[in-house]
């Protein structure tokens, strides 16, 4: 008998804290409250409007959890007629990619989607999606993989009505789109993969590890939300880099060297001194209090577990597939991306970006990726100029030394060899809410 989001997760509380038995993903995903339409018939080529929302709900097979009819919810952007090319990032990004009427909101790579900037709707289908996973219309989604995923984006091209498409994919959607790519080799026409690899590094998946254990922590002790919150500032010093924490954070408490603002002590018990408070807790706990206000527990549990459940084989990879890394990225490190290029015997070329952002340069390098996307598209027309035009549109920088593009081995084209340069870009708080 298929059990209810509620009923489900209930379950799957009880398994994990006996002794406190609750329900800590009651409140339904955002995505679970939406209507569904139900697919009817042949949709035909042309599918929702330009710039539109859609859902579906296709018999999808996943991997450990069966056949199961599930809602699946997407965006489109662009002419229905132009080429389809989705448009996947981390596990919080979901299909949202641009304003539209019902959402005006900035999409969450706002610095590569737009008008004349790498994904363009005016020239191409820009498609994004949710992910599954976690309290839905077909009950608790766990475990799920980065197939089961595939699966879910092959069936909203069915909808759109489009049989091979560009696939652009960043961090846990980069997984996806090497996924997509080994399930649906023949629907690939180009395949660019940032800050992702074919299978996870040991060290990432132990940090992870920890933070799935705070939030089920957490949820036995009735407070959910403290959790979660704990377990994504955990996760922002996995998605940054030393480096930029050096240059960025004081290191004194605050309040004692004139930098930063007035200490504010947390009460402890009477008769004990208040704790310090150092600069770095500021963000940190500011990063995971947004979150815990957006995210669902149980989605986060299964979406941190299907990172870890990812494999796929290198030499599925298309022909036309660009590799891209970061030099300071511990969770897709550079070394565990050429080894995915060295065994996809040269249908892969690789390049490495110089960046003090780890794995959010992604979000962060808007110049660079941008030229990257460009190139792994086979658009013409991207240059150093060019990138410095983007990162201008995206925002002013903060000024440091110029990160580099360089191709490291595979087939990297020339284009991806070439040196590009662009200013570093503050954070703001809709790029690290969309992780």
């Amino acid at each position: 008998m298929t059990l209810n989001a509620a009923a489900a997760a209930r379950h799957h509380a009880q398994q994990q804290c006996p002794a406190r038995a609750r329900d800590f993903s009651g409140r339904a995903s955002k995505a679970a409250s939406r209507p569904v339409r139900a697919r009817q018939g042949d949709p035909g080529p042309l599918g929702p409007p330009p710039g539109a929302p859609g859902a579906i709900r296709p018999r999808l097979r996943f991997d450990h959890l069966g056949r199961r009819r599930t809602p699946v919810f997407f965006e489109a952007h662009g002419p229905a007629d132009a080429r389809p090319t989705v448009v996947l990032g981390g596990i919080s990004a979901g299909r949202h990619l641009a304003p539209t009427a019902s959402d005006p909101r900035p999409g969450w790579w706002a610095g590569l989607v737009g008008h004349g900037r790498a994904l363009d709707p005016d020239r191409r289908r820009l498609v994004g999606m949710d992910f599954l996973g976690g309290p839905s219309g077909a009950g608790l989604l766990r475990p799920v993989t980065t197939r089961d995923q595939a699966r879910a984006v092959a069936a909203v091209l069915d909808e759109l009505g489009g049989r091979r498409a560009d696939v652009v994919g960043a961090s846990y959607g980069g997984m996806v789109a090497l996924a997509f790519a080994e399930l649906f080799p023949e629907r690939v026409s180009r395949l660019v993969v940032v800050c992702a690899a074919h299978r996870t590094h040991p060290m990432a998946t132990a940090l992870r590890s920890l933070q799935r254990a705070v939030v089920r922590l957490g949820a036995c002790a009735g407070r959910d939300g403290e959790g979660l919150a704990l377990a994504r500032a955990l996760a922002m010093t996995t998605y940054r880099s030393a480096r930029e924490f050096e240059g960025r954070f004081s290191s004194v408490p605050l309040g004692q060297d004139g930098e930063g603002e007035t200490t504010v002590a947390r009460p402890l018990a009477r008769g004990r001194r208040a704790a310090q408070r150092f600069p770095v807790e500021n963000y940190l706990e500011a990063r995971g209090a947004a979150f815990a206000r957006d995210f669902d527990p149980e989605r986060f549990l299964a979406l941190s577990e299907s990172i870890d459940l990812h494999r796929t084989r290198p030499e599925s990879l298309p022909a036309s597939t660009l590799l891209v890394s970061v030099d300071s990225d511990s969770l897709a490190p550079p070394w565990l991306v050429d080894r995915l290029a060295a065994k996809a015997q040269g249908r892969a070329a690789h390049a490495t970006l110089s960046s003090r952002f780890g794995h959010d340069a992604f979000l962060k390098e808007t110049g660079l990726v941008s030229a990257m996307v460009r190139r792994g598209l086979g658009d013409e027309g991207t240059d150093a100029s060019e990138a410095e035009a983007e990162l201008a549109r995206a925002g002013d920088g903060e000024k440091e030394t110029e990160p580099t593009a360089r191709a490291v081995g595979g087939n990297a084209p020339d284009s991806a060899a070439s040196e590009v340069e662009t200013e570093a870009q503050p954070t703001t708080r809709d790029e690290e809410a969309r992780r």
